[in-house]
């Protein structure tokens, strides 16, 4: 197996300072081999050994290189041709969510209009493979996934094009729901209905983040569409005069939102000194859950049920829910990311029904 001969020559400082510039001779010379070799290790996999592809791509991810430029690609055959998405979720969660499907709709409406193709993306397991899906073949990228610390560089470096969907990251445009504004609405309606207890179903959130969120007056702003809707929730309690200790948060896997039955179950006897108990979740599939699982409570009343999303099955079985647009969000993605627009803040409304 070749050793990789070590670098001779420093790479140039003006390089250092615009690693957006960089190119496979940068990397080539930074490790003393060709540029060949380099070039071999993003498209020809096969012509190396794995352990000097694994160095050459490792030394590529320290100079802050993410691949042969694929807007360059496009420019030279005067076409973009594919549009990657990727997703936070595996394929089947994301064929079974009737948001996600509505949100994909939106992405190939645009582009059918342009004659582009899509690549899928989806996250395998709970690990987000994100510098692995930037190589892909996709020409640019929609971003589908919350963009923690650890994965700023990787987007703001790659020299692919790419829109993020409910994240952000400073310098990267966006497209998101205000989720905030429509956790306080959820809220507002919950607390009109004058309830003893209100019990959020959230997605994850970690202790240390909701504290952080609740121990604020009015919390920053964040990239994190659970985090806004946790102080959405919040700020409206607090607004309503409606005590901390009488909130009781409950925290769901997303990827399993029909799991809120089982933790209902396990809250029950919590409930019992309750006579009045309001229901607020962050999606409709778990605020249905939720409705099945509670059908059969005779010793309190479900005062008050409010979804997120207003799916299909919301309206069909009368679900008061936060509606966002998930179709235009798709269509506003691409916009976004091929026509130069700058990043969006969806509006969301309140759809008042039986519950």
């Amino acid at each position: 197996m070749p050793a990789v001969p070590a670098s001779k020559d420093p790479l140039p400082a003006d390089v250092r300072q615009a690693k957006s510039k960089l190119t496979l001779n940068h990397v080539a010379q930074a490790l003393g081999v060709s540029r060949t070799t380099v070039s071999n290790a993003y498209n020809r996999p096969g012509k190396l050994s794995e352990e000097l592809r694994a160095t050459v791509l490792a030394k590529a991810r320290e100079l802050g290189y993410f691949g042969p430029d694929p807007m360059a690609r496009a420019l030279r055959r005067r076409e973009m041709q594919t549009v990657g998405v990727v997703f936070h979720h595996d394929i089947g969660y994301a064929l079974g969510d009737p948001t996600t499907m509505a949100f994909l709709a939106g992405v190939a409406k645009e582009l059918d209009k342009r004659k582009l193709w899509l690549q899928f993306i989806p996250k395998m397991g709970r690990k987000l493979l994100l510098q692995a899906a930037l190589q892909s073949t996709a020409d640019a990228m929609i971003i589908h996934s919350e963009i923690g610390p650890e994965f700023m560089h990787e987007v703001t470096a790659t020299p692919k094009p790419v829109v993020l969907v409910d994240s952000a990251v400073a310098g990267v445009p966006s497209v998101r729901t205000d989720d905030r504004r429509g956790a306080m609405l959820a809220m507002q309606h919950a607390l009109a209905s004058r309830p003893e207890v209100v019990v959020m179903l959230c997605f994850m959130v970690t202790e240390a983040e909701r504290h952080r969120i609740l121990s604020k007056a009015n919390p920053p702003r964040s990239g994190y569409v659970a985090s806004e809707r946790v102080a959405g929730y919040a700020l409206a309690a607090r607004a309503a005069g409606f005590p901390d200790e009488r909130l009781i948060w409950i925290d769901i896997d997303d990827q399993e939102p029909e799991s809120a039955v089982r933790h209902l179950t396990e809250l029950r006897p919590r409930l019992a000194g309750s006579k009045r108990v309001a229901i607020v979740a962050m999606s409709d599939r778990m605020a249905l859950a939720a409705r099945a699982a509670m059908a059969d409570w005779t010793e309190l009343t479900v005062s008050s049920l409010v979804g997120f999303d207003d799916i299909p099955a919301a309206a069909q079985a009368g679900l008061t829910t936060v509606r966002q647009d998930s179709g235009l969000k798709g269509e506003m993605a691409v916009r976004i990311l091929l026509d130069g627009l700058k990043g969006a803040t969806l509006p969301v409304s309140l759809v008042v029904r039986d519950t």
